[in-house]
């Protein structure tokens, strides 16, 4: 009750500082604290054997992956059940967690590619679960084969304590214990924080699709998260939470069909619009030929910035003198001749840097977004040859609906920005006229199949 309440002050600080502060300092150290402690029972331990077992853990796990995945136990079924019932309660854990998981995730990870999506959410994480698994699942193994009878015994009658039983077996075990509680600690703390953030998005109306919950909203989250921790442990301990996995789980595995059903429609539009930026193209040519007819010194500007690297300061002057006044003008225009228009200004929740998002609703289909969101990086190496530049600078990138569009517009003026909406709108315009067609298209297939078929029958 002790470890909980402090894990619910901490969570309650960490998530109000937000995802770019607490959670992620948080959230460090946890990986660090824990890559210590795997480090430290592959040197302690039996390094050689543990080195072997890994070598063929990852072997074995490629080899038998495919049936393991489809395995039911339907001819083998264990006589204590044992097998099928832990099989079930991770199954059922991971699909009650997917809505949370997947939501933070997506949350930290706006501007990413796909690709670097699932390199970092999947990939990596797994290859370190592997490592994690297998160095001290060996550990324990190891010392079941060296005939250590008191381990055997303790980790049988109290598997909850065999963890900490199998660290008392290497030297130092009081500190390796401690950081071990303490890492515990952090895991709970960086599972609360996300849990206690993705609810305060889910049960709050934010005015920009950006911004997080109100902080207090947060805070009640990561209270309920820790009453509802502390009631479980009083009931039953493990079963309770096993029990209650498994009911949440099974009805909302449903729903992770649909969501792999709304992925695909998702990346069949992707297709779309990248079919509409090439049918475009000629606009796009023909605005750029205009800018380099520019008495101005256009690509003066242009060539500009590529060598600065935008401070905080900078990024916000432009943002305010350029960038929203471009788009609220063109909101204004597409208002007047008759769009369903919205234009919102916001701020971002860490930085206090604005941002502005313009929308346009044609009814039922895909609404057009425009949306310059300043976005910070960390100043590449060969930026200190340039100019003098902080550890980080800032894009002001384009999201549209389905996520960035991957170019910056910092540095462009206030017509450049207004051209490069238009293309942007008659990139859309073009989507939604492909997307339309092949739905006509699907359509006259379907009226004309009773006919078809009927033909064909009588042939």
């Amino acid at each position: 009750m002790g470890l909980i309440g402090l894990s619910v002050i901490v969570v309650t600080f960490s998530t109000v500082s937000g995802v770019d502060k607490g959670i992620r300092r948080l959230a460090e150290l946890n990986v660090v604290f824990a890559i210590i402690l795997m480090l430290y029972v592959l040197i302690a331990g039996q390094t050689v054997d543990l080195l072997n077992g890994l070598v063929k853990n990852v072997g074995d796990f490629i080899a038998y992956f495919p049936s393991m995945l489809l395995d039911t136990f339907a001819y083998d079924m264990p006589a204590d059940g044992w097998r099928e019932w832990w099989t079930l309660f991770f199954w059922a854990w991971w699909i009650a967690w997917a809505p949370f998981v997947g939501l933070f995730l997506a949350r930290i990870s706006r501007g990413r590619t796909l690709r670097q999506f699932v390199v970092g959410t999947l990939i990596i994480p797994f290859g370190f679960i592997l490592l994690w698994i297998s160095i001290f699942g060996n550990g324990v193994i190891w010392e079941f084969i060296s005939g250590n009878m008191d381990f055997i015994e303790s980790a049988v009658n109290t598997p909850e304590s065999g963890y900490y039983t199998l660290l008392e077996q290497y030297p130092g075990a009081t500190f390796t214990i401690g950081l071990s509680v303490l890492t515990g600690l952090l895991f709970y703390i960086t599972s609360a924080d996300s849990g206690a953030l993705v609810m305060s998005n889910f049960t709050s109306k934010a005015e920009n699709t950006t911004d997080d919950g109100a902080p207090w909203l947060r805070i009640f989250w990561a209270l309920a998260t820790g009453a509802l921790t502390l009631a479980v442990l009083m009931l039953d301990g493990v079963f309770t939470l096993q029990m209650a996995t498994v009911i949440i789980g099974l009805p909302f595995s449903v729903v992770m069909y649909i969501l792999m059903l709304g992925i695909w429609r998702a990346l069949r539009m992707e297709h779309y619009s990248q079919a509409s930026q090439e049918a475009s193209m000629p606009w796009v040519l023909s605005g750029r030929i205009r800018d380099a007819s520019d008495r101005g010194g256009g690509w003066r500007r242009r060539l500009a910035r590529h060598m600065n690297f935008p401070t905080a300061k900078q990024a916000t002057r432009f943002m305010e003198e350029t960038a929203i006044p471009a788009v609220e003008e063109v909101a204004a225009e597409l208002k007047a001749q008759g769009a369903d228009v919205s234009c919102s200004r916001g701020h971002h929740h860490d930085t206090g840097i604005p941002h502005v998002d313009l929308h346009v609703r044609f009814g039922e289909q895909s609404e057009f977004k425009y949306q310059a969101y300043p976005v910070s990086y960390a100043a590449p190496n060969f930026a200190q040859n340039m100019k003098a530049v902080e550890d980080e600078y800032y894009r002001v990138e384009i999201f549209s609906a389905t996520g960035s569009q991957g170019h910056d517009i910092m540095g462009y003026t206030k017509e450049q920005i207004i051209s490069d909406i238009l293309d942007a709108y008659e990139r859309h315009l073009t989507f939604l006229t492909l997307s339309e067609d092949v739905h006509t298209q699907a359509l006259n297939t379907v009226s004309h199949a009773p006919d078809e078929w009927e033909t064909d029958h009588k042939s």
